[in-house]
């Protein structure tokens, strides 16, 4: 339960990181381009102004920037490699860019790292000079540092919100459930206290009258001492069942195994058949069915939805057994043709620690918690069980994993 919650809580803040950096971090990429996008807007003003007058370049430059207010440096380039700054702005042009930088500015605008980037955009005019046009970027970049680092902090404090927040609900959900564990606890335990009181009650009772002296007649002992015997047995498998229960429900990591459910549940059907030749028994198991768990727990289901076959139904009673896949769905249906169940205890999703007709199962000698180990077992192993009215008269259990 506590491996799962945090899973939960987990994957809640890897959600909330993702969907917040992805959202956060797509704005804020697409903020800084819009503003490089803008500089290369005024780049290309000046620079489109300059080509319509090719005559006066330097002077058509300087018109347009000062026109337009740009913050933009104007600087020429010789053939010889001399840089002269025509206009001067915040950007402090000290030497030229390499040569394969000043090429690809020719064709589009291009960021220059430098002691302050900028982005820059060259024109070639008469007499083999070039006309180089730079604006700082530097605001932009700071901005989307600052831009960055506030996503980062909304991010955290968003993983500190959805933490918190996946924790409250856990913990209430986890609440509802301890309740509802402790309250079906309660009952359980009620019933095997019960259960434990009568076997007790019949052994005290024999062990006084024999101590006493108070059953004379020698058959009437052999008698007294048997009911005695039977008592204490029927007490061993309660018992064996309680701790059965207990190791299912404990278990922190339980076995797991591959099982071929296909051949555990033909062994155990031809088991049933061999003790119970008296019936008709009609099997339809696909083959090669497999589930990962315990093959000892699989194997106990098995035997306790048999037993209380034998137990509880005529000797002649028909038995079908059903192992079906159906895509990724494995059905187990397991069938008798005897008396049933009262209409009230046909339900699908059995919850553990739970219990059925008590009398009966005290009358054939069970511990009662037949149906607990089954829905035990059956919740291991991630299933659904349920109890219907099965068309040969009796009882169908349904095992959905």
């Amino acid at each position: 339960m506590k491996s799962k919650s945090y899973r939960f809580i987990l994957a809640s803040a890897l959600i909330t990181t993702a969907l917040s950096l992805l959202i956060g971090g797509f704005a804020t990429v697409s903020g800084k381009n819009e503003k490089v996008a803008r500089v290369d807007q005024q780049l290309a003003t000046i620079a489109d102004f300059i080509r319509l007058n090719p005559n006066s370049p330097v002077s058509a430059a300087l018109d347009i920037a000062s026109e337009q207010d740009f913050n933009i440096t104007i600087a020429l380039s010789s053939l010889s490699g001399e840089l002269s700054i025509i206009n001067e702005s915040q950007l402090p042009l000290t030497q030229l860019p390499d040569p394969p930088t000043i090429a690809r500015s020719l064709i589009s605008p291009v960021t220059v790292v430098a002691t302050e980037n900028y982005r820059l955009t060259s024109l070639d005019i008469s007499g083999g000079d070039r006309l180089l046009l730079a604006q700082s970027v530097k605001s932009i970049e700071e901005s989307f540092t600052s831009n960055l680092s506030r996503l980062f902090g909304f991010t955290a404090a968003a993983d500190i919100a959805a933490i918190t927040l996946s924790y409250l609900v856990l913990r209430r959900n986890t609440r509802r459930l301890e309740a509802d564990s402790l309250a079906r606890m309660q009952r359980f335990l009620a019933d095997a206290s019960h259960e434990l009181r009568t076997p007790l009650t019949v052994i005290k009772g024999y062990s006084e009258m024999l101590g006493k002296g108070q059953i004379k007649d020698s058959a009437d002992q052999l008698r007294a001492f048997e009911r005695v015997n039977s008592e204490i047995v029927r007490m061993e498998n309660l018992i064996h069942d309680l701790l059965l229960l207990a190791e299912l429900g404990e278990t922190a990591d339980p076995v797991e195994e591959e099982v071929d459910l296909s051949e555990l549940v033909h062994a155990y059907a031809h088991d049933f058949q061999v003790l119970n030749s008296g019936r008709s028994i009609q099997l339809a198991i696909d083959p090669e069915i497999s589930i990962t768990g315990s093959r000892d727990h699989l194997g106990r289901l098995l035997q306790n939805i048999l037993n209380n076959i034998s137990r509880h139904t005529p000797s002649d009673a028909p038995v079908r057994i059903s192992l079906r896949k159906t895509g990724k769905k494995i059905r187990l249906v397991i069938e008798d043709g005897g008396a049933g169940l009262p209409e009230s205890s046909y339900r699908d999703g059995i919850e553990l620690l739970n219990r059925f007709d008590a009398a009966r199962s005290r009358s054939n000698g069970g511990s009662g918690l037949g149906l607990s180990i089954i829905a035990a077992i059956v919740h291991e192993h991630e299933g659904i069980l349920s109890l219907r009215k099965s068309d040969l008269g009796g009882l169908a259990v349904e095992i959905t994993v």
